[in-house]
């Protein structure tokens, strides 16, 4: 029940003094009760008086339409960190190919790509999961311009849909680019389509999701792979005034029930600032591949290599490996590309090369390496000896896995089965 005070605040004050002045008379009533009878009096007045029609607010009439576009145009002179916006349009078709890692972007042209993000009513995906606010990044001629769709009512989603479909149709996008949008985005935006009986229009494009990538470039370098801190710590992109991503969905609630456009406003900035950020990242990634020396961290040369390796350009990937062992000041670093490179020469055959990493590794006493080495003379050298010192070494350094233990230990006992077979057969041979 509302106390007396709030409902003495919606009395109407014309008449209130007239009034009070016949109650106080009344020696019968406690000022309390007095007060409560004038609550009541102005109530009844007020339900027989006829009703005004509402005059929506100015923010309030947005909920005319069922959604609202926003625009944003960013230089391509801007610079952000080392990258400068304009450079996406010098991209040749095919560019994006090892980023990806997907053969599917060899013909791709860069310039017609979309980058894409959305803002949702939640994080758990399903079909109670709303996405409110879609936002598309491109490249023009003149600039790179960022459009926004802002679902205004809840109950008119399938016209938010269709518009969004219809822009990206016309459009006529030859990629996609998102941040976790093969786990997210785009599972729920094809659920919200299904729902309207329509096809996702992104569904069929190529599709780079770059959290991958991401995870692999700067696994060893930053603790976190955050679209956010990568343009931070990256770019120079700061986002001290930013809004918490798990605020978004109480902002847009809020807005629901006031129309307040005010309210998520912030939330709008926030996802176009995601797809420059992202347009950014991706080329300084792109920018990379193509000249290391942009970069002297250890940690991001090995991760190129590595993309360079899953795309099957070992030479590249090799070349990676080399410089990353060479610059990097944190063991890890170096004792990763120095494996992989071991890996690339073991493929290639060149096996002297290969065991020369392989012993400068065991000297560190890397187990990985020390079973190479013992495989090496097992198969290659037929010195039983030497593999079995290696098998030992490696047992008793601790660091193998319980698969890698229980695999080392057969292969002790096969060593040792060949040995004795040999010593068996020398003095026969002597005879």
């Amino acid at each position: 029940m509302r106390k007396l005070k709030d409902r003495l605040h919606d009395l109407d004050r014309k008449d209130i003094r007239e009034k009070w002045q016949k109650l106080e008379g009344d020696d019968g009533l406690s000022t309390r009760e007095k007060l409560d009878k004038l609550v009541r009096q102005n109530l009844k007045r007020q339900e027989k008086a006829p009703v005004a029609p509402a005059v929506p607010s100015r923010e309030a009439s947005a909920t005319a339409e069922p959604f609202l576009v926003k625009d944003f145009t960013y230089s391509l002179d801007g610079r952000y960190g080392k990258v400068r916006l304009g450079n996406w349009l010098s991209l040749q078709p095919g560019a994006l190919e090892v980023i990806a890692g997907s053969g599917g972007f060899a013909g791709v042209d860069p310039r017609r790509a979309v980058f894409f993000d959305s803002e949702t009513t939640g994080l758990a995906g399903g079909t109670g999961t709303v996405p409110f606010m879609l936002g598309f990044g491109f490249f023009s001629d003149l600039a790179f311009q960022v459009r926004i769709f802002v679902l205004l009512s809840l109950d008119r989603e399938g016209e938010f849909l269709e518009a969004v479909a219809r822009f990206l149709e016309e459009s006529d996008f030859s990629a996609v680019v998102t941040y976790n949008g093969k786990a997210f985005d785009f599972p729920l935006l094809e659920t919200r389509y299904i729902l309207q009986r329509r096809r996702f229009p992104l569904k069929d494009l190529p599709h780079l999701d770059f959290l991958f990538p991401a995870r692999t470039i700067w696994r060893n370098t930053f603790d976190s792979r955050k679209l956010g801190y990568l343009g931070e710590m990256l770019l120079g992109l700061s986002r001290e005034d930013d809004i918490d991503g798990s605020d978004i969905p109480a902002l847009y609630f809020s807005f629901l029930r006031s129309q307040a456009f005010s309210l998520i406003e912030p939330v709008v900035e926030h996802n176009a600032m995601d797809l420059v950020g992202l347009a950014a990242v991706v080329m300084l990634g792109v920018l990379y591949l193509d000249d290391y020396s942009l970069t002297s961290d250890a940690g991001e040369i090995f991760g190129l290599g590595r993309l360079c390796e899953r795309a099957g350009l070992l030479e590249k990937a090799g070349e990676f490996y080399k410089v990353a062992r060479e610059v990097s000041s944190r063991s890890e670093v170096g004792t990763l590309a120095a494996r992989r490179l071991s890996a690339l020469m073991k493929k290639k055959k060149l096996y002297g090369e290969a065991l020369e990493l392989w012993r400068q590794l065991a000297d560190a006493s890397d187990p990985q390496a020390q079973r190479e080495i013992s495989m090496h003379y097992e198969h290659r050298e037929r010195d039983y000896a030497v593999a079995l010192t290696y098998v030992e070494k490696a047992l008793s350094g601790g660091g193998l896995t319980p698969a890698r233990q229980q695999e080392m230990e057969k292969r002790l006992k096969r060593l040792r089965r060949k040995i004795k077979k040999l010593e068996e057969a020398e003095p026969a041979n002597g005879k």
